[in-house]
């Protein structure tokens, strides 16, 4: 183990204060929310590609 694992492991056992954790949840949510938008990118036109067509009119059947 080297001295910068053991600094490593000594970050992640330490207590937290309220910012750091405050701080750790918006990098988490902007990764999050970059992650997303890169998946609707690529997902978009693999979508409109294979959207099934509209349903058809009903057939109401004619009054005798």
């Amino acid at each position: 183990m080297t001295p910068y694992d053991t600094y490593r492991i000594h970050q992640i056992e330490r207590a937290k204060s309220t910012a750091e954790v405050r701080r750790a949840d918006a990098q988490a949510a902007q990764l999050a929310s970059a992650v997303s938008t890169l998946f609707r990118v690529l997902v978009s036109p693999v979508r409109a590609a294979h959207k099934p067509s509209p349903p058809a009119a009903p057939r109401l059947p004619r009054p005798a």
